[in-house]
């Protein structure tokens, strides 16, 4: 996937790339920034440096799409997309999205979004499915403004990485669906400066 640039009205400028090897030193600044209180509902250990640059590998061999957004050269959001090779999916991915609540004002999960929503087009993904634990309700409000709906709950099917039980919340968005999240970029980028265009998503 190609870098791009957006900015917002604020006149931040935000560069959204593939993550590479060359960026596990700023992933590593960028996850231990996060509170552990919120970390310890991740999926992985994202404080483990081995783990980190195994993401890392991940993305330059195009085994998952992982996507940085960067603010005057640091990480400020860190997303995801993995098409299931599922048969009975098809037509399925998954995404994860992670913006530290002190980004998530400046409108970067737009963005990101809209990233994701472009790579999802092309590869004419027609559902996209998140998975959540329950207490990350920062999480649920960002999925519920680009237009994701809870899919269902599942009681005590993880474990958090203290291996406490918790719910796990499954959310979709059709692709039309997270058109609805066009408004909202709209409300955050300098449209006269952006990679969106009016109605270009």
């Amino acid at each position: 996937m190609i870098e791009k640039t957006f900015l917002l009205k604020d006149k931040s400028k935000i560069i959204i790339r593939n993550l590479s090897i060359k960026d596990v030193k700023k992933s590593q600044a960028f996850f231990n920034a996060i509170p552990e209180s919120k970390r310890r509902f991740f999926r992985s250990d994202v404080s483990n440096l081995d783990h980190l640059k195994e993401r890392a590998l991940q993305s330059e061999q195009g085994k998952i799409v992982r996507r940085i957004a960067l603010m005057d050269g640091e990480i400020v959001g860190d997303a995801s997309i993995e098409i299931s090779s599922d048969l009975w999916k098809s037509g399925t991915a998954y995404i994860r999205l992670v913006v530290p609540k002190q980004y998530t004002g400046k409108g970067i999960q737009f963005t990101l979004a809209k990233d994701l929503y472009d790579f999802a087009q092309k590869k004419k993904i027609n559902k996209i499915t998140t998975k959540f634990m329950r207490p990350q309700k920062d999480l649920m409000e960002i999925y519920n403004n680009l237009g994701f709906k809870i899919e269902g709950i599942l009681p005590d099917y993880v474990q958090d990485l203290k291996g406490k039980e918790q719910d796990m919340v499954v959310m979709f968005a059709s692709l039309d669906d997270l058109k609805f999240a066009h408004q909202f970029i709209g409300e955050w980028l300098d449209n006269d400066h952006s990679s969106v265009g009016a109605g270009e998503m």
